[in-house]
């Protein structure tokens, strides 16, 4: 039942051809980037600051020359390759024709967007054609320095171009690899949440066939009684008419009751018209409940069964879904907290509502089955209220345990007042005093305790 899954595999880094995905055209970081590489490129590497040399129409145009390459940086994510030829191309010609200013930083940011945006290859090969102009300005030092210092400035010059150019590819590359493990991790990330989702789709479709197979038993058991009344008021219609009457008033309340599941499953059954359900054993409901609670206590979980109010009926697939809850409830219990837990079971009656919660002290021997959990049972139980018309609630309590709980609607108050399966008997208000019975296991589909602590931790009656 449901859609079965095939192994999840890890996200594999993408080709290193590829390249990582295209950034954004400007970044936060570009307005301290780009200033600072500005102010440090034409007070350094130019002469502006020395005015017995230059000019002030110089230093304008060393400016605005720089404010070119710099205005260029801006587009180098979007086309790294054409902004480094380009402001390779400005540093050349800078270097050729002045001696006022050599850019040098605009070049190497553009080097480190190459070696980031494109593949080894490709930055390796920037990085060789960086040499050329290197090369042009460790001439020009050695040009400069006096004849006694030609050797030391020639060397000098060499290591520390060399040195930034290497820095420069290194900054690129650590930046791509750093970038190619976010992207994996958030594939990786997206790849668990879809999973997940799934898995609870499933979880909420086979929950939903069960839910409908359970309806389908409740909706021919009422329309069996209703056969058979119908064939007892056939025979004694003549001879005994009261009886007859009797036979027709309960058919009658059948009726309502097959047409009311009839009308909540058609309607759980929207999205899954053309599954074959099947008929199972009778349905369990409230009545059943010490047999459960028993069976749990015999586990090693103490539990305490608390009665508010006066108990009043049910309809069949109401009183199901109070008793799955308790169930699931308890077996949660057990699953998660284990031995030497204590639990409490409340049934809170009122005119319109039954809150019936199952809540647990968070004690145990066992607290590592929680890390396990799916969360997928909390989806199931959800569908089931829902489908009974009630409201859901699941989450921690304050005290360190944990609380599951629904406010489900009892029978009309117009409908007769028969005494149906799963009705459970009154009983006086208070605790039922706890008694260990043989061992047994509650059964249950797994509920889960969900990660998320948001959702609420008590329905008040």
């Amino acid at each position: 039942m449901g859609v079965r899954m095939g192994p999840t595999e890890r996200p594999a880094h993408p080709p290193e051809g590829t390249g990582p995905a295209v950034g954004p055209l400007f970044r936060r970081i570009d307005l301290i980037i780009l200033p600072i590489v500005f102010a440090f490129d034409v007070l350094v590497f130019s002469q502006f600051l020395r005015t017995d040399v230059i000019t002030p129409a110089q230093q304008v145009g060393v400016v605005c020359y720089s404010v070119v390459g710099i205005g260029l940086l801006i587009f180098r994510r979007r086309a790294p390759l054409l902004v480094f030829g380009a402001l390779l191309t400005l540093s050349l010609l800078a270097i050729l024709l002045t001696d006022l200013y050599s850019p040098v930083l605009p070049l190497l940011v553009a080097l480190a967007a190459v070696a980031e945006l494109r593949p080894l290859r490709v930055s390796v090969a920037a990085l060789v054609i960086v040499l050329l102009p290197t090369v042009l300005l460790v001439v020009d030092a050695a040009r400069a320095a006096s004849p006694q210092a030609v050797v030391t400035a020639t060397i000098g010059s060499a290591l520390f171009y060399s040195a930034v150019d290497a820095l420069a590819w290194g900054i690129g590359r650590w930046a791509r690899r750093q970038r190619r493990q976010v992207d994996s991790l958030q594939a990786l990330h997206t790849a668990q949440v879809q999973e997940q989702q799934v898995e609870t789709e499933n979880a909420i479709l086979a929950e939903r066939l069960r839910i409908a197979g359970e309806l389908h038993d409740i909706v021919a058991h009422s329309v069996t009684i209703m056969v058979l009344h119908a064939a007892g008021a056939k025979r004694v219609v003549d001879t005994d008419p009261d009886r007859a009457k009797d036979s027709m008033t309960t058919i009658e309340a059948s009726g309502r009751q097959a047409m009311g599941e009839l009308r909540r499953l058609l309607e759980l059954l929207r999205d899954d018209e053309g599954r074959t359900l099947t008929t199972g054993s009778p349905l369990p409901g409230l009545a059943q409940l010490d047999t459960t609670i028993s069976s749990v206590r015999g586990s090693g979980v103490s539990v305490a069964l608390e009665v508010h109010g006066e108990a009043r009926r049910l309809d069949a697939s109401t009183d199901l879904a109070a008793y799955r809850l308790i169930q699931e409830g308890l077996t949660n219990v057990t699953k998660h907290c284990g031995a030497g837990a204590r639990a409490t079971v409340s049934l809170d009656w009122s005119a319109e509502k039954l809150t019936v919660a199952v809540e647990d002290d968070g004690a145990g021997a066992n607290r590592l089955a929680a890390s396990m959990s799916t969360g997928n049972g909390l989806a199931g139980l959800r569908e089931r209220v829902a489908v009974a018309g009630g409201d859901f609630v699941a989450g921690p309590t304050e005290t360190g345990g944990f609380r599951v709980a629904a406010r489900l609607p009892v029978a009309e108050a117009g409908d007769p007042a028969k005494s149906r399966k799963g009705t459970l008997p009154d009983r006086p208000t208070g605790t039922l005093p706890e008694q260990a019975t043989g061992p047994g296991s509650a059964g249950s589909t797994g509920m889960a305790r969900p990660d998320d602590s948001s959702g609420l931790a008590r329905i008040d009656p």
